[in-house]
């Protein structure tokens, strides 16, 4: 299975329980790259089948795949 890019964010009653969440998330597979404890918000990757599961844990409000932008540099031609 493919992995893929997701932003998880914390409800605000588990804030308080940031770094539990972040160890529950960790166990399920989840790939932490960033810990944004101040905006509550957990970004990483994981098997596109565990999604769900994810979604499932106490104290998860969403969960939302990430997009890839590209910009173009400030040479490039205006298309």
């Amino acid at each position: 299975m493919a992995k893929v890019n997701l932003s998880v964010s914390v409800k605000d009653e588990h804030l308080p329980r940031f770094s539990e969440l972040v160890s529950q998330l960790k166990k399920t597979g989840f790939d932490v790259e960033q810990e944004l404890a101040s905006a509550g918000v957990v970004t990483g990757s994981i098997e596109s089948h565990k999604v769900q599961e994810l979604k499932k844990l106490a104290g998860v409000g969403h969960v939302e795949e990430s997009r890839k932008i590209q910009i173009p540099p400030p040479d490039a031609e205006i298309q």
